[in-house]
């Protein structure tokens, strides 16, 4: 187990601009999360920031910004001692907690890859390359909260944790399915399209066929079966606000895939979200839980 001693408040306050922006583009992510010492409710901050950066990016197809996102990130990582102040660009921040808390530089890499699949608009052919780039766009981001709130190894938890992440991108695919099909962004993978004789075009439409409805509900028990993994990523967290806060998060995604399964993803077009009081709900529930 890691003593992992704490960031000096001047770094935090610079840290605390990346509060807004997982405030405003993930409520559920930000209701998770707050709650945990600066430290670390910071840190998870700068990440998100800097990825939703990346992220909107490569959407966008902005290679400008994709570029000078990288850049900056490659240049931080090649850079001994960085010291954190006003001036520092939001990957010399997170090339500051990788450093903190010893997170694996080859995490943001994976991620980047997964990244660029985006940028570059590439097909997804097969069930395995859908699972390599989940873990690529979210398992990595699992391992890296990981590592900020455990103090224990990730090596022993490693699948575990990218499980989780496979089925929170998954239930995120789900979800915005219509949307990105409106925006020329399609997941679901050419192997399946084909076994279920479905063409991409018809997540256009959103009213869906009943083999449209077989084929996500399909992904959809796929990534139910990957949440059943989270107790044993919960359970190496000590500390009981991570754990709740972890789990937390875990269970607002879990409970979008749920409502997307009860639905029965009869109106593509309609946006299943957490309402704030069923969050407050699982806020109780999962705390409830974790109460000795």
């Amino acid at each position: 187990m890691v003593t992992i001693p704490k960031i000096p408040n001047r770094v935090l306050e610079i840290f605390s601009s990346s509060k807004a922006a997982i405030k405003q583009n993930s409520s559920s992510f930000y209701f998770a999360f707050s709650k945990l010492d600066k430290d670390q409710a910071y840190s998870i901050f700068v990440i998100y920031d800097y990825l939703r950066q990346i992220d909107d990016a490569a959407d966008n197809h902005d290679r400008i910004t994709f570029n000078k996102l990288i850049f900056w990130w490659e240049t931080a990582c090649n850079t001994n001692n960085i010291v954190i102040n006003k001036t520092s660009n939001i990957a010399d921040r997170v090339a500051y907690i990788f450093n903190h808390f010893s997170i694996d530089t080859k995490l943001m890499t994976d991620m980047i890859q997964g990244q660029l699949r985006d940028l570059n608009n590439i097909e997804i052919n097969t069930l395995s390359e859908l699972e390599t780039y989940c873990y690529q766009v979210a398992g990595t981001v699992g391992c890296m909260i990981f590592c900020i709130l455990s103090r224990n190894s990730i090596e022993n938890n490693r699948k575990a944790v990218i499980n989780v992440g496979i089925a929170l991108q998954l239930t995120n695919i789900l979800r915005d399915v219509h949307e990105d099909a409106m925006a020329d962004r399609y997941f679901i993978p050419k192997q399946l399209l084909l076994k279920y004789d479905i063409q991409k075009q018809v997540l256009l439409e959103s009213k869906p066929d009943i083999q449209t409805q077989s084929l996500l509900q399909y992904l959809a028990r796929l990534a139910l079966s990957k949440y059943a993994e989270t107790d044993v990523i919960t359970n190496q967290i000590l500390d009981r606000k991570g754990k709740v806060a972890l789990e937390l998060s875990i269970n607002v995604y879990k409970k979008i895939l749920t409502k997307l399964m009860k639905n029965n993803f009869v109106d593509l077009s309609k946006r299943v979200y957490v309402t704030p009081q069923e969050k407050l709900l699982l806020l109780l529930k999962t705390f409830s839980k974790h109460i000795k």
